[in-house]
C-alpha cells in the first residue's frame, strides 16, 4: 500500500516540490525536434558555456557520444565550428563538462535527500531511503533530456574505448560511498550488507524503469515507481521507514533506529 503522502503526487502534481514540477506534458520528451536556441550577437562567455552544453546535451540524448560531431553543435547554436573551439578544446573535454556539471549534480543531491529527512527531538537528522527514490524520480520527471543522454551514455560506455566508460563503471560505488555515509533509518532485519543489496536493487531497478519510460509515453514513471516501493519496501517490513510522514516524533530520539547505531 503506498504511503499517503506520496499518493497526492500522483493526484495532483501541483504538490510536486518546485523543483520537479513540468507542465507540457505533450512535448516533454520530444527531446530531439527543433532548434533550442536562436542566434544571439553578443554573448557572455559564461552564456555561450551554457548555450554549449544544452546543444550538447541535446544531440548527445538524440545521437550518442559516437554520433554527435563538434560540427552539430555549432549548426545548433548558429557558430562555425572553429568559433565553437574559443570555448572548447575537444570533444571528449565537452562530453566530461556535462557529466561533472549537468547530472550528478549537488543541486540534485541535496533535494533528493532533503524532504527525505527529519530532525527528530534530540537534533538528529535521519534519512528514509524509500522516500530518498521518489524524491529521485521526482526530480528525474523535470528533465527527460539530461535521463536520456544518461541512458545513452550509459550504453555506449560499456565499450572501454567510450571517454565516459570509467566514469560509468565507477558510478555505483562512487555514488554508495556518499549513501553509505548518511544517517538512514532502517527495519531492524537490514544491516549494511542489505542495505547495500537493496541499494543496488533500486538503483537498478530505477534505470531500467526510465528506459521504458524514455521508449513507451504510455508509461507513468511516477506511478510504476510507487508500485515497485510496493514490493521493494513492503508494509510489513516497512512501515514507519518508508516516509518522515510515518511516524510521529514528540520526544522520540530515532537514533536507536538507525544503521549506524547498530554497527
Amino acid at each position: 500500500m503506498t504511503v499517503a503522502a506520496w499518493e497526492r503526487f500522483l493526484n495532483d502534481e501541483a504538490s510536486w516540490p518546485a523543483a520537479s514540477r513540468t507542465t507540457e506534458h505533450a512535448t516533454v520528451r520530444d527531446t530531439t525536434s527543433g532548434t533550442t536556441f536562436t542566434k544571439r550577437k553578443r554573448m557572455s562567455p559564461e552564456e555561450r558555456h551554457l548555450q554549449i552544453m544544452r546543444a550538447a546535451t541535446k544531440i548527445i540524448a538524440s545521437k550518442g557520444f559516437w554520433g554527435m560531431s563538434l560540427q552539430d553543435i555549432a549548426d545548433e547554436i548558429g557558430i562555425t565550428e572553429a568559433a565553437l573551439y574559443h570555448y572548447i578544446d575537444s570533444k571528449n573535454e565537452l562530453l566530461y563538462a556535462i557529466l561533472a556539471e549537468d547530472y550528478d549534480t549537488q543541486d540534485a543531491e541535496e533535494y533528493n535527500a532533503a524532504t527525505a529527512a527529519v530532525t527528530d527531538a534530540d537534533g538528529h537528522r535521519v534519512f528514509y531511503f524509500p522516500r530518498y527514490c521518489v524524491n529521485i524520480v521526482l526530480y528525474n520527471l523535470q528533465r527527460p533530456e539530461m535521463v536520456q543522454l544518461f541512458s545513452m551514455l550509459n550504453g555506449e560506455a560499456l565499450n572501454p574505448e567510450h571517454p565516459a566508460h570509467n566514469f560509468f563503471i565507477g558510478r555505483h560505488l562512487r555514488n554508495w560511498e556518499q549513501i553509505g555515509s548518511m544517517n538512514w533509518i532502517m527495519p531492524d532485519s537490514y544491516d549494511e550488507e542489505r542495505f547495500y543489496h537493496v541499494y543496488t536493487l533500486a538503483m537498478s531497478a530505477m534505470d531500467g524503469l526510465q528506459y521504458r519510460w524514455l521508449a513507451d509515453h504510455s508509461v507513468n514513471l511516477l506511478e510504476e515507481w510507487l508500485a515497485f516501493s510496493d514490493e521493494m519496501f513492503p508494509e510489513t517490513i516497512w512501515n514507519g521507514f518508508r516516509d518522515p510522514s510515518e511516524r510521529e516524533l514528540n520526544d522520540d530520539c530515532l537514533l536507536p533506529l538507525t544503521l549506524a547505531w547498530r554497527q
